[in-house]
């Protein structure tokens, strides 16, 4: 258990400074003896490590610059010098809710130490809170694959994301569970998907414990970068292969993708030539998905009909996120983790 540390935290951070002081006061609020935090400056041109340094004076912080290798570099630096039983990620603009570390500290207890434990978030947007959360219960199958494409492709709520889920550290160096390095998106699928196949036990914290900073301007999620779709699509349409027997999982890789057509439209025509390009040898294995939806739009492999598409997938998210905002303004903080059955109040 390395020098008697519980968990650590890695934070990577790339020009957050904004959201430096919320997110380690997060931390710093409800820090325990056992705790460490590992903060890995990946290339920021800005004072995102200062700014969390200086959040965190008094704690175990382990401070780390590097130059930019991306979020998977970043993490993968953080596993190295982690020395916590147990390791955790959180993005460096979002938080952790009130109750985080007591939460996943008693999941961990009562599941007996398992590999991995698979945890619940909430979304939140500035002037309207945390946004309304999916309630499902969480009853995956024994069986290691059925166990995995419950998790991805049964539950209402987006599975790939890393800071849901809190493993032993132990657990990842033996199976070398790092990270793919110089990608912009998709490293987190590959990582979480290789993660679950080979854990011999997931455990689940059924309260939520990360605050999600939803529809960022400026995150790398929301950017305009045909770099990141590229990415994107490779590393789905590998994993599609990969997984292509498992209908479940094709279903949520081609959401990722399909999700970002919307994109394709906001691009320049050569941009948009490149991405095309990288769409073709993406679409046809849209069939390997479980989806009609899906199936259908892999057919759609004319520049005009992707750009038609696109349109209207644009439009469609676009009156989605009003909608959500719209639903939810005026709700209020506590409201909202009230709903979803939360133990702790705002802070």
């Amino acid at each position: 258990m390395g020098d008697g540390k519980k968990l650590s935290i890695i934070i990577p951070l790339f020009n957050v400074e904004q959201f430096a002081e919320k997110a380690s006061e997060s931390i710093a609020s409800q820090a325990f003896d056992g705790l460490e935090a590992i903060l890995v400056d990946d290339g920021s041109r800005d004072r995102s490590l200062e700014v969390f340094a200086e959040g965190l004076q008094g704690l175990d912080v382990i401070s780390i610059k590097q130059e930019n290798v991306g979020p998977g570099g970043a993490r993968n630096t953080g596993i190295r010098a982690a020395s916590g039983e147990y390791i955790m990620f959180l993005d460096g603009d979002d938080f952790l809710l009130p109750g985080a570390f007591k939460n996943i500290l008693a999941a961990l207890e009562m599941n007996g130490s398992p590999d991995v434990l698979f945890g619940r978030y909430l979304r939140w947007t500035p002037g309207v809170g945390f946004l309304k959360g999916a309630e499902y219960e969480f009853d995956p199958p024994e069986n290691r694959e059925k166990r995995t494409e419950y998790i991805c492709g049964n539950l209402p709520e987006r599975s790939w994301n890393v800071w849901r889920y809190v493993c032993r550290r132990e657990f990842i160096l033996e199976n070398d569970h790092f990270f793919d390095t110089g990608v912009l998106c998709g490293e987190d699928v590959k990582w979480m998907l290789a993660l679950l196949d080979t854990a011999e036990k997931v455990a689940y914290c059924g309260e939520p414990f990360y605050a999600y900073y939803y529809h960022r301007e400026g995150s790398i999620m929301n950017s305009r970068s045909n770099r990141r779709l590229l990415d994107l699509n490779a590393v789905v349409c590998e994993l599609l292969e990969k997984y292509r027997v498992r209908p479940a999982i094709c279903r949520n890789l081609v959401q990722d993708t399909f999700y970002s057509i919307n994109e394709y439209r906001t691009f320049g025509k050569e941009e948009r030539k490149e991405i095309f390009e990288s769409y073709s040898g993406l679409l046809p294995r849209y069939s390997y998905s479980d989806s009609s939806l899906h199936r259908m739009a892999g057919k759609f492999r004319n520049p005009l009909m992707f750009y038609i598409m696109s349109t209207f997938l644009y439009v469609a998210r676009q009156c989605r996120r009003a909608l959500i905002l719209l639903k939810n303004r005026g709700r209020g903080d506590a409201v909202a983790l009230q709903t979803v059955g939360a133990s702790v109040s705002k802070a």
